[in-house]
């Protein structure tokens, strides 16, 4: 879906009423999300919505806008973006600011490192909807069996999985899974390790860290554990999210970092682990802290809708405590209202929730510049090269370094 939407356009009726096409990823739960926007039309008796549904594929996505708002299309007025897009998007003048439209008091109950994504040069661009952080999933059962408590940091976690490892004697059992594999999911994952060693990928000046040695020493403790711990195990450099959770769902690992969808998935009664998984938030090195990388998808407006003012409607509507609370019954994901995580009804149906509360006051937005998705895309083959040991640690980093600034006009 890279073309153009067609026929489908924003417009107004013969009665008045004013129709805003939402485009929006393809959701397994979507008639629930149907039934949020009938829920504004209702409340809103001028506004009509038509969904436009764009495939389950973040390349897709990132495609299809690219290719119509780079040609000023104002064939729709809302659009749904993964963070990492709001400060490209933002930059190439493709979608409006919000300032105008959203108050202080609409802002204040969101989740603020989601909000920080949404800024650029003092602005807002966007507005989380629901939120996503990096956990740490752990055999509970097996940490128990051996009296082990909870690990904080890699080290400890390394210790622990070691120790189950030797104990158990069973050649499938992996030790600690990780999304490994040449895409998205690898910079997510390292980057919790990097940043929770004091590094980052760049400077708040916009410098690039990459050759830092607190960078590089985390890139090697992620080669070490496949090559010298034998704790992850080589064909981590194949996994994406789903992948390594069919393994520690089929009972084959100790340690697995995921995002939180999975934990209905590993205690769903069919699953051989239900009952059996703790969740906490990422490891961190000594003297550090947790940083769990922010996920989700944010709402902004087109720069070339006809009716931004009906379009931020949506928005203040979708960002609304209530229809938050829905957003997290119905569809299954986080909201970015924080008031929804204290809301009894909320916690009766997901238990886990105070467990995610500590990833999600510790979660950090990939770097927000509107050079993020080829800065990602220099550091994805590095990383790889890296972990899978056809590069050192500091040659992959050092390439990436040079790449980056080059990029950046640094050198």
């Amino acid at each position: 879906m890279a073309g153009h939407l067609g026929c489908a356009t924003s417009q107004q009726d013969a009665a008045g009423a004013v129709t805003l096409v939402f485009t929006h990823a393809k959701h397994p739960q979507a008639a629930y999300l149907t039934d949020l926007v009938r829920l504004f039309e209702a409340e809103n008796p001028g506004i009509r919505v038509r969904e436009e549904i764009l495939p389950s594929s973040s390349d897709e996505q990132h495609q299809f806008y690219v290719i119509n708002l780079a040609a000023q299309a104002g064939e729709f007025d809302v659009l749904d973006m993964d963070v990492i897009w709001v400060p490209e998007f933002a930059r190439a003048g493709w979608v409006a600011a919000l300032d105008p439209w959203l108050e202080p008091a609409h802002l204040e109950p969101l989740h603020p490192g989601a909000l920080r994504a949404d800024r650029l040069n003092g602005r807002l661009y966007g507005v989380p909807w629901f939120v996503d952080t990096g956990v740490l999933y752990y055999r509970r059962d097996l940490l128990e069996k051996y009296f082990f408590q909870p690990p904080e940091t890699y080290p400890e976690l390394l210790r622990i999985a070691r120790e189950i490892l030797r104990r158990e004697q069973r050649p499938e059992l992996a030790g600690f899974l990780w999304q490994g594999k040449q895409y998205e999911g690898l910079v997510c994952t390292a980057l919790e390790f990097i940043r929770g060693n004091g590094g980052d990928l760049l400077r708040a000046d916009g410098a690039a860290t990459l050759a830092d040695d607190a960078t590089v020493e985390a890139v090697q403790f992620m080669a070490d554990l496949i090559h010298d711990a034998g704790v992850t195990p080589p064909l981590v450099t194949t996994l994406d999210e789903e992948s390594a959770r069919h393994i520690f769902q089929s009972g084959r690992a100790v340690f697995m970092r995921n995002w939180p969808y999975a934990w209905a998935l590993l205690n769903a009664a069919e699953s051989p682990v239900a009952s059996q998984v703790g969740i906490l938030k990422v490891p961190h090195f000594a003297g550090h802290v947790s940083a769990p990388t922010l996920g989700g998808y944010h709402l902004g407006i087109n720069a070339n809708s006809r009716h931004q003012a009906e379009a931020a409607a949506l928005l203040r509507f979708f960002i609304r405590e209530d229809v938050q609370k829905q957003i997290l019954l119905k569809l299954g994901v986080l909201p970015a209202h924080r008031g929804v995580y204290e809301d009894p009804a909320v916690l009766a149906a997901y238990p886990v929730l105070p467990a995610l509360l500590p990833a999600l006051e510790r979660v950090t937005p990939r770097p927000v510049t509107p050079y993020y998705l080829m800065i990602s895309q220099i550091l994805q083959p590095e990383l790889s090269a890296a972990i899978a040991g056809i590069r050192t640690p500091q040659e992959a980093m050092q390439r990436a370094q040079q790449q980056t600034e080059h990029l950046l006009g640094l050198e």
